[in-house]
């Protein structure tokens, strides 16, 4: 008896097979199967452990591990952190901290930082917003469920054209954040801020309400 021609197609490519019409093909048929099931695995294996978990209030603090104080913000702490985090996509963002209505770009990089100890009845932690401009470290405070209390710049860089503005914050065991902002010119260095320029040097207090108040 003559082998029986199997003749067939795959992804636009047409071949036969020589032999009984249960024998090759099916085992083709279960090189394919086990192709897309590796497949699968490894496409799973790719995918950002947080991007499977569901947005909740309860996740999203999950990604801020909290510090020990005191602590201190300086240039080289993105360096750091990055090292240890991922960035954070938009959608966690604007369901706890952007306003509905916020308009971001592709530029715009957003990454967990830390949490602040000991925040009983509020939560407060700190998040890195990067653009074009420059970077932002934000203090941000929550309700135990989610609702948000208060945001303030702590530190961060601006450029503009006469050099790089950099403001470091200082963090203490009594939640008082010292913030002092220095300029570098366009080689560098250090160079004098304007006593017309805000924010020079600022302290802030974290209340126990979860309020950040100018002091």
């Amino acid at each position: 008896m003559k082998p029986i021609k199997v003749y067939h197609k795959d992804d636009g490519n047409h071949h036969d097979h020589d032999g009984e019409p249960s024998s090759n093909h099916e085992e083709h048929q279960h090189d394919v199967i086990q192709n897309l099931e590796d497949f699968k695995t490894n496409k799973a294996r790719i995918i950002p452990k947080k991007k499977a978990n569901h947005i909740t209030f309860e996740n999203f603090i999950q990604f801020f591990p909290i510090v020990e104080l005191p602590y201190t913000i300086t240039s080289d702490t993105q360096r750091l952190i990055s090292q240890k985090c991922d960035p954070l996509s938009a959608a966690w963002m604007f369901n706890f901290v952007l306003d509905k209505d916020a308009v971001i770009d592709e530029y715009t990089e957003y990454m967990p930082c830390f949490a602040i100890p000991e925040t009983h009845g509020f939560f407060a932690i700190v998040f890195w917003e990067a653009g074009i401009e420059g970077s932002t470290y934000h203090l941000t405070t929550f309700s135990p469920s989610g609702i948000l209390i208060d945001k303030q710049k702590i530190a961060g860089t601006k450029y503009n054209q006469d050099g790089l503005y950099q403001m470091v914050c200082t963090i203490s065991s009594t939640w008082l954040f010292s913030c002092a902002e220095g300029r570098l010119d366009a080689e560098g260095n250090t160079a004098p801020v304007s006593s017309d320029d805000n924010h020079i040097h600022i302290t802030l207090q974290l209340t126990g309400d979860g309020e950040i108040v100018p002091i």
